[in-house]
């Protein structure tokens, strides 16, 4: 389904732009490896739970399930349009991209050894937007049949943001995030209010 595509590129491509972000900045303050075993971590832990986690399709009566996917969309399009819209008229933007070592509490440093403690706070944080992915992503996939959709979408994502991380190296800053959030929290609550419309109508 496309709207399951659609969802699953956008929310991905957000999240894991902020991953990059964060990873970037510790591999230039000398956290190379720390940054890229940490991404790979994080993600990997979100995607083994996601396999081995019991889903509720098997029990949980369709409506409800589609209810509750709408009921994410809506929330969480509302939530990232209305923090961005904020930061639009103050003309801010998220500490990841401004400050992102102080986001996750790290500071530069010249070292040959690997740091356990900047190893999992990027682990921490690349499973924590993976996780908020995969909350918006998995209960509308099921609803409505559409893996396959879904885990393209995501793929495609992860791709794309990691070709756009090459070509834009050192210039990450340059993207207009804070737009593209408002603009995919637009999206989110369309769908989810679609979702809702069609579900209120059969």
């Amino acid at each position: 389904m496309l709207q399951v595509f659609i969802t699953a590129l956008s929310c991905t491509a957000i999240e894991f732009f902020e991953t990059l972000a964060i990873a970037y900045a510790l591999a230039r303050a000398g956290y190379r490896r720390e940054a890229i075993f940490g991404t790979l971590l994080g993600q990997s832990l979100i995607v083994v739970t996601a396999l081995l986690s019991p889903w509720p399709a098997a029990f949980v009566p369709l409506p409800w399930l589609r209810a509750l996917a709408a009921l994410l969309l809506l929330g969480t399009g509302a939530y990232w349009s209305w923090k961005s819209w904020r930061r639009l008229r103050a003309r801010q933007r998220p500490r990841w991209v401004e400050q992102p070592l102080d986001k996750i509490g790290v500071t530069a440093v010249a070292s040959d050894r690997i740091s356990p403690f900047v190893l999992l706070v990027m682990a921490k944080s690349s499973a924590v937007e993976a996780l908020e992915v995969l909350i918006v992503v998995a209960p509308l996939a099921l609803a409505a049949h559409a893996w396959p959709a879904a885990l393209s979408g995501m793929l495609l994502a992860v791709l794309m943001v990691g070709a756009l991380a090459v070509l834009l190296h050192g210039r990450l800053k340059a993207i207009p995030e804070v737009r593209l959030k408002l603009a995919t929290g637009v999206l989110l609550m369309l769908i989810g209010l679609w979702w809702l419309v069609e579900l209120v109508a059969a």
